[in-house]
């Protein structure tokens, strides 16, 4: 999937309106009335997954001040999950940050990696919407 089959599908099953964000530095991928979206597919599963600090603080401060609700949503082989960021900012928060070396961009090829921090998000508080 990409970025606008994402919120197609969504639309489509959930009766929500995302719009894509034609932002490209934007920090969230989409929006409507109600919620400001941010999308992560993966082409492979892992039973955790992950949310870039810098995307959590900046979308969930965002979402506080469009009075909206963030959404992260992440898709692989195995189903699409959604969490709902401002539900769970606690549990994400007191469960620690975590440092890792990535690559830059994953997406086009640079090799070259830096220091990320991130929080684990685990399945159990997504809603997993597609298998």
């Amino acid at each position: 999937m990409n970025e606008q089959s994402t919120i197609d599908f969504i639309n489509n099953n959930y009766g929500t309106r995302l719009i894509l964000n034609k932002d490209k530095f934007s920090s969230y991928d989409a929006e409507d009335d109600i919620y400001i979206v941010e999308i992560k597919n993966r082409n492979s599963y892992y039973s955790t997954k992950i949310i870039e600090a810098n995307k959590l603080f900046s979308n969930y401060q965002k979402s506080q001040i469009k009075d909206r609700i963030f959404l992260y949503v992440v898709t692989d082989e195995k189903g699409i999950y959604v969490f709902n960021i401002n539900k769970n900012i606690d549990i994400i928060v007191k469960s620690g940050l975590n440092k890792t070396s990535c690559p830059i961009n994953t997406d086009f090829g640079n090799k070259r990696k830096i220091i990320k921090y991130a929080y684990n998000l685990t399945e159990s508080i997504s809603t997993k919407i597609k298998t």
